[in-house]
């Protein structure tokens, strides 16, 4: 068969335009951090003084948060919608700050976990809230919470128990499984341990944590198997503020904690952890005021932050940390920021705003990296001569 000129001419066009098509369906496949930049739009929640967020798998956000007025609130927004709702969930007369925790189950129903002197437990069910206490009678339960839910929806729980009944001290890290309906307590580690907590649980149902060990300076990790915790030391000469666990997909864990006024990343690599420093904040800006950690559909980390009069986004690119600031100009520190991750990779960080006191969700897109001309294949789809 001869080809002529005019058909080398035409293979030539059609297979330049295939080329730029391909390349362009390939940048908006891009996800988040290939060009390092993002756009974010703020919503308002409501009025609060810490916050925490997650999103269910139709991509409908859930916030909890601790207002002025001593209640516990929370809020919803449909996947499609802008339009917040928002209801109390309970009140207090305990004088410190709240920091209540928010999760979601298979069914997209919300779980939530506070501790006011009492440990809180409140789920979605059947149409209607249910408000239970945990661990009744055991004493003074207050700092952190950490709530997660198991393959079959079985809601686990993380706290610090500071005092027994009667004023002794107890200062042990617990966790509590839901077994036919009755809590199932037990501490993982004793020692000034989980005043900061965070949790996880696998798809095989084994339970991971991490958590401050106050008295021994240590950043410290569990995970059970269901009868037994073996507990290890992360990093030693750290109060280890705000930490947040996430796992990657093959199960491994990754940390984000505070080191005083540094922001570190601690992540497994076969049986030892890698530390990172991923910045520092300023001093002054209590690390204690909280960081959010999530992983995205490639196991990128993300990680939220107050920097005194910013909120800050970093996250991994390649062997690097980068650091962008989502908002500036707060007359104080950004407390309780929190981050959900959904199937798109679109980033929802929650925060309590000091310039108004209001609780917003910061919302996330991933600028995709611009193809060079070079690889689109410049002057290759010009038609022939």
């Amino acid at each position: 068969m001869r080809v002529t000129g005019t058909y080398r001419g035409q293979i030539r066009v059609r297979f330049g335009s295939m080329l730029v098509c391909m390349l362009v369906l390939a940048a908006g496949n891009l996800r988040g951090g290939d060009s390092g930049k993002w756009t974010w739009k703020v919503e308002k929640v409501g009025r609060g003084m810490t916050s925490a967020i997650a999103v269910d798998g139709l991509r409908n956000l859930h916030v909890t948060y601790f207002a002025r007025d001593q209640k516990i609130y929370y809020g919803f927004r449909p996947g499609q919608s802008t339009k917040w709702s928002t209801m109390v969930l309970g009140g207090t007369a305990y004088t410190h700050n709240v920091f209540p925790r928010v999760a979601t189950d298979a069914s997209n129903d919300p779980h939530i976990c506070y501790a006011i002197g009492t440990l809180r437990y409140v789920r979605w069910k059947n149409h209607k809230w249910v408000n239970e206490e945990v661990d009744p009678g055991s004493g003074t339960l207050s700092y952190h919470c950490s709530i997660a839910i198991g393959p079959g929806n079985e809601p686990h729980l993380g706290w610090y128990h500071e005092f027994l009944p009667g004023g002794k001290q107890f200062t042990n890290f617990r966790h509590a499984e839901l077994k036919d309906g009755i809590w199932v307590a037990r501490s993982v580690d004793a020692g000034i341990s989980g005043k900061w907590n965070s949790m996880q649980i696998d798809p095989k149902g084994s339970v991971h944590a991490s958590f401050s060990s106050w008295a021994h300076g240590e950043l410290r990790y569990a995970e059970s198997d269901g009868k037994d915790w073996r507990v290890t030391t992360v990093v030693k000469g750290t109060p280890a503020y705000s930490n947040s666990l996430v796992l990657t997909h093959d199960g491994a864990p990754g940390i984000a904690f505070f080191d005083e006024n540094t922001l570190k990343y601690a992540y497994q690599s076969g049986t030892k952890w890698v530390v990172e420093t991923v910045d520092s904040i300023a001093a002054g800006a209590n690390g204690s005021a909280g960081a959010g950690l999530a992983l995205d559909s490639r196991d990128v980390p993300h990680i939220v932050y107050g920097d005194f009069g910013s909120l800050k986004h970093a996250f991994k690119s390649g062997d690097k940390w980068l650091v962008e600031i989502i908002i500036s100009g707060g007359v104080q520190q950004y407390m309780s920021p929190d981050i959900a991750i959904d199937p798109r990779d679109v980033l929802y960080v929650s925060f309590a705003d000091p310039n108004d006191g209001t609780v917003k969700v910061a919302i996330g897109r991933a600028v995709a990296a611009a193809p060079s001309q070079t690889a689109a294949g410049k002057g290759e789809s010009s038609p022939a001569r």
